[in-house]
């Protein structure tokens, strides 16, 4: 990317281009905040669908949304800002490299949480469905005298949701 390009880029997004070190060392320290707070956010959501505490989970999507939306805006500023940052300050780049690896493990671990707790609880709403099912069932014989198969007669009105 061409140093022109950048300050375009910079300019139309409100951002003033990187010139100096310690331009370089305000905006990664700005970075570095950005994405400490979301992985403390992350870190909360996963201990709370862990312990089993749902509904106080939930209450975290909304500042989890608000911190990865500015996270996002920092990280594409770094992106366009990525040659100038590293000819700056050199020293920086493996100490944002770990924190990027950590981040990602992070990331990783919460998704595995959230995708736990999703199966667990279509299996609840299974199980629900087919129980209330199987009460709703007629007890009778069919014609070839054999007790009906109780699976035709799941609840209606259950359905999980699998698109989000």
């Amino acid at each position: 990317m061409t140093p022109d390009l950048v300050l375009i880029q910079a300019a139309q997004a409100g951002d003033r281009a990187i010139r100096t070190a310690d331009e370089a060392r305000a905006f990664v320290a700005e970075f570095e905040a950005a994405m400490g707070a979301l992985m403390e956010t992350i870190e909360e959501e996963t201990a709370l669908v862990r312990a089993g505490r749902l509904f106080a989970a939930t209450d975290v999507i909304t500042r989890k949304n608000a911190q990865l939306g500015h996270y996002l805006q920092i990280r594409t500023r770094l992106k366009n800002e990525f040659e100038t940052i590293s000819r700056l300050i050199p020293e920086r780049l493996s100490r944002m490299r770990d924190d990027h690896l950590a981040a990602i493990e992070k990331v990783r671990a919460n998704l595995g949480v959230l995708a736990i707790a999703r199966e667990v609880a279509e299996g609840i709403v299974r199980n629900v469905s087919a129980s209330v099912g199987r009460q709703a069932a007629p007890r009778t014989y069919g014609r070839d005298a054999a007790a009906l198969a109780s699976s035709r007669f799941a609840a209606r009105g259950i359905a999980v949701d699998r698109r989000s």
